[in-house]
């Protein structure tokens, strides 16, 4: 499942040395063996931490290769997500929504578009891979998300791990030695940019370790609204949080946060925010016409926060557009004929585009369309119970950070399992709607009272 392309981001350490090769550690082999019984044996509630602990703690380079087959840890953990799946018989009552649909619909246009692009066996292989990723992750979290009480669980259990892991990168800021390094596929030494340390743990990136958290920070903020311990873990997720963004020194997560902070703001215009929308949508046309630059120019002022490159962005946008001939039906196998650096797709939309043609690209932007109004739903069911409107609203901030982040960075790596953890939770809290007695009936998620 390795990519046969040239990579989104600068290739990952030590990918070359492991490519085809199976790299696994006594401690990861272990770790997986001893997480993946547990993800099997918890109760239902708890059975996703397993999955977010293999995700922060091992490299993504440890992995088996069965048959040219990559199967890294993280999708050991889906495979054992599965199997919980049929043993226990979680899946049952499965209710498909529109939003999971289009999800598939997404995935097999990514994969097919892809494979017809390259026109190679390991294209195909590594778009197998892809798929598995994206649908085996989504659908149990499905499917073992499905109350309330599940996702006030998993954001608990997510700041509990979040403490050790911020203590690992305080080590790695101090001593400027990673001590996930002895598994492999991340550096001993601890990258230097404009004079800062990059921190990045066992993630494959220093910003796609700062963006992970980034979109943590609301979901963690909500436990405020809780209860009294609840404001104290609300306080010691999102410190532990904000310093591992501070360790990675990546403007990327850091306009997360901000993002999360004007989601959290925008809860205030909560009811009006239609009116909202259009005021940006035509702020953004009235300066894309008084800018010598296009609207987008302005990501190259970002370049100044935070060791950014926003001129890169900027210009990755700019040519895409221009381009859009190149790559609106089938994508485009390369793009670094689009002009220096340009080889290093850093910007998720335009790499969907490049991979999958307008279709897959459209069909992502609608999936995202989706989920934020499946959060609109939920947050008006809840606006009576603050904790729970809280956690609703935190989940569009947290999808909205996500969709900030792709604007900087194309994910690849552990930070896929934080994506479809927010997509999962909020595809599970989007209410059904059935058919009774020739009307349609609005019900809740879940046959349960509890249920999201």
């Amino acid at each position: 499942m390795n990519e046969t392309w040239v990579r989104r981001m600068p290739e990952n350490f030590g990918d070359l040395q492991w490519k085809d090769v199976t790299n696994i550690h006594p401690v990861g082999l272990i770790a997986v063996l001893v997480l993946g019984i547990l993800m099997l044996m918890v109760s239902r509630r708890r059975a996703v931490l397993p999955m977010v602990v293999v995700a922060c703690f091992i490299p993504a380079v440890q992995k088996v290769v069965v048959f040219s087959l990559d199967f890294n840890l993280l999708r050991i953990m889906v495979l054992f997500g599965v199997l919980r799946l049929l043993i226990r018989g979680e899946g049952r009552g499965f209710h498909w929504k529109t939003i999971d649909k289009v999800l598939v619909t997404y995935v097999i246009s990514a994969a097919l578009i892809n494979t017809l692009q390259i026109g190679t066996l390991s294209a195909f292989i590594n778009r197998l891979g892809f798929a598995f990723d994206a649908l085996g992750m989504y659908f149990v979290f499905r499917c073992l998300i499905r109350s309330w009480e599940d996702v006030d669980h998993l954001i608990l259990g997510c700041i509990m791990i979040s403490i050790p892991l911020a203590f690992a990168f305080g080590v790695e800021y101090a001593t400027r030695r990673n001590l996930f390094s002895v598994f492999g596929g991340v550096p001993e030494i601890t990258m230097i940019r404009d004079g800062a340390l990059r921190c990045q743990g066992a993630f494959s990136h220093p910003i796609l370790a700062g963006c992970f958290w980034a979109t943590w920070v609301p979901l963690f903020a909500s436990r405020w609204w809780k209860n009294a311990p609840g404001r104290l873990w609300a306080i010691v997720g999102i410190g532990a949080c904000l310093f591992i963004i501070f360790a990675c020194h990546s403007s990327t997560p850091v306009f997360g946060v901000i993002a999360a902070l004007v989601g959290g703001l925008a809860f205030y215009w909560r009811y009006r925010m239609r009116e909202v929308l259009w005021g940006i949508v035509l702020s953004l046309a009235a300066l894309h016409i008084i800018m010598k630059r296009p609207v987008w120019g302005l990501l190259a002022i970002a370049s100044s926060v935070g060791g950014g490159t926003g001129w890169h962005r900027y210009k990755l946008i700019d040519s895409a557009i221009r381009r859009i001939g190149e790559w609106w039906l089938l994508g485009t196998r390369s793009t670094a004929h689009w002009g220096w650096g340009m080889q290093d797709v850093t910007n998720q939309y335009i790499l969907e585009g490049v991979r999958g043609g307008l279709l897959t690209l459209a069909l992502f932007v609608a999936v995202i369309v989706l989920a934020f109004r499946g959060v609109g739903h939920l947050w008006r069911a809840s606006r009576h119970d603050p904790h729970r409107l809280a956690l609703s609203w935190a989940m569009g901030i947290s999808l909205f950070v996500h969709c900030m982040n792709f604007i900087g960075v194309s994910y690849f790596g552990q930070i896929h399992i934080a994506w479809y953890l927010v997509l999962g939770m909020i595809g599970s809290s989007i209410p059904i709607v059935t058919p009774v007695h020739g009307h349609m009936k609005t019900v809740a998620a879940g046959s349960r009272t509890k249920e999201l």
